[in-house]
């Protein structure tokens, strides 16, 4: 199913290079390994989320981390666009306050929970950012910014 999309636009060759270079050479990032796949800048925090893909998730959760996350965008973006990036797919930028068109299955086009693939939203100049695990369960979040951010709009799964 092909989406009309106004918000989501392809990363050009030159943002596609660069995002992924900084991933991989900044983060140091190692897909698919058992641990320590990535070494995030300072400050950053983990959230472990293994038990939503154990015991099912609830479309309530799934909302609300979403929710949060557009808040923290609004926060974080600087009136930039930002970039959404998913392992070994299509990579994208957005608007932050503009309408994120979805899947036929009423998901962003690259979701901030991971659906089993390592996600990644980052800012223009990669300050701040999240990064999805879905082979290992986690959500993590670095940069000022975004540590203010997320201490204003926490999401449900994130407080235990």
């Amino acid at each position: 199913m092909k989406l009309n999309m106004n918000n989501w636009k392809l990363l050009n060759d030159l943002e596609y290079k660069q995002s992924w270079d900084f991933i991989s050479d900044k983060l140091n990032f190692k897909p698919y390994q058992k641990k320590d796949t990535i070494l995030l800048p300072i400050p950053n925090k983990h959230f472990d989320i293994s038990d939503y893909y154990n015991d099912g998730f609830i479309d309530e959760l799934y909302d609300d981390l979403h929710n949060c996350a557009l808040l923290w965008f609004k926060t974080i973006a600087n009136g930039e666009r930002m970039y959404a990036l998913n392992w070994q797919h299509e990579c994208y930028s957005f608007e932050v306050d503009l309408p994120f068109e979805k899947t036929e299955f009423n998901e962003w086009i690259i979701p901030v929970f991971p659906n089993g693939d390592f996600l990644f939203f980052l800012t223009r100049d990669f300050k701040n950012g999240i990064f999805a695990d879905g082979i290992n369960f986690t959500i993590c979040l670095w940069g000022d910014d975004m540590m203010n951010a997320l201490e204003i709009n926490t999401p449900k799964m994130f407080i235990r």
